[in-house]
């Protein structure tokens, strides 16, 4: 019984000592941002279901796409420090671990890779490969990551990663639903241990007014000039209109949107630059 106990207090202590971050919890509390992701992303969606697992008045809501490993890019503001003790199969693993409400079925998986963006093909920009399985349906859960593998001609070295990969459903064509809230893994650098690398390049904002009548703002800000892509979809990822398709400089924009026409109905914008992309919910109500 001594053993056993010496045992337990062991895997608790080796546990605490290893710090974590929560890298959002959509209330204001961030330290990482959402790069490239291939579905429809809506970063400030209201909670389906406050309470139990999730008490949280928003979460992140996802419409995956159909591609077969439709995937989501969540970038630290800073690198993760050593991810090593994450990445082992053993008792004393830390885990990475996040809260998640699906109309997938149970048993879904989701997969996660711990990279680095500098180098975007798979394997080599992978350091090592989580998974885990839905046990709950259209209801939040606690899901927690386990170690799967080192990845097979992977390059990246465990203190130089600086991106997180999510790939709901792989391998499928589903257009599952999902949202997800407090994303928890390893811990950030401090600042001035390693530089910020790949701040984003632009920040997107709500549209005003929201809900819209007959004609909206969408407001954004470009850290760098480039390519800039403004679309605007309906709720089953149709195209709608085409807002911006060009070069601009560095700057804020306020780009009108003529609502008049539109259906009443949720719709989302993506602004899309230098491979990343973000967006947002726009509701027309009149």
């Amino acid at each position: 019984m001594k053993k056993i106990l010496l045992l337990s207090l062991l895997f608790i202590i080796a546990r605490a000592s290893v710090a974590q971050q929560n890298y959002n919890d959509f209330e204001g509390a961030k330290v990482s941002w959402f790069g490239f992701y291939t579905g429809m992303l809506d970063s400030m969606a209201l909670n389906p279901m406050v309470g139990g697992n999730d008490t949280s008045a928003h979460c992140a809501k996802y419409v995956r796409d159909t591609t077969l490993y439709d995937n989501i890019q969540v970038r630290p503001n800073n690198k993760l420090v050593d991810v090593t003790p994450y990445a082992s199969g053993g008792l004393m693993a830390s885990k990475i671990t996040m809260k998640l409400y699906s109309t997938a079925p149970v048993g879904t998986q989701i997969q996660l890779q711990l990279g680095n963006s500098s180098i975007p093909a798979y394997p080599a920009g992978v350091h090592s490969e989580y998974a885990a399985v839905t046990t709950m349906q259209n209801a939040w859960q606690n899901v927690t990551f386990h170690f799967v593998q080192l990845t097979p001609g992977g390059t990246v070295a465990a203190n130089n990663v600086d991106k997180i990969v999510m790939l709901f459903h792989p391998n499928s064509n589903a257009r599952d639903t999902i949202y997800f809230d407090d994303l928890t893994g390893p811990a950030i650098a401090p600042v001035g241990v390693q530089a910020i690398e790949n701040l984003p390049p632009f920040k997107l904002y709500q549209n005003s007014p929201n809900p819209a009548k007959d004609l909206t703002h969408i407001n954004f800000q470009l850290n760098v000039s480039g390519q800039v892509s403004l679309k605007l979809y309906d709720m089953l990822g149709n195209p709608v209109a085409s807002l911006v398709e060009q070069n601009m400089k560095a700057g804020t924009y306020a780009i009108p949107v003529e609502t008049a026409e539109l259906p009443n109905g949720i719709y989302f914008y993506v602004l899309k630059k230098d491979g990343a992309s973000r967006s947002m919910r726009l509701i027309v109500s009149k």
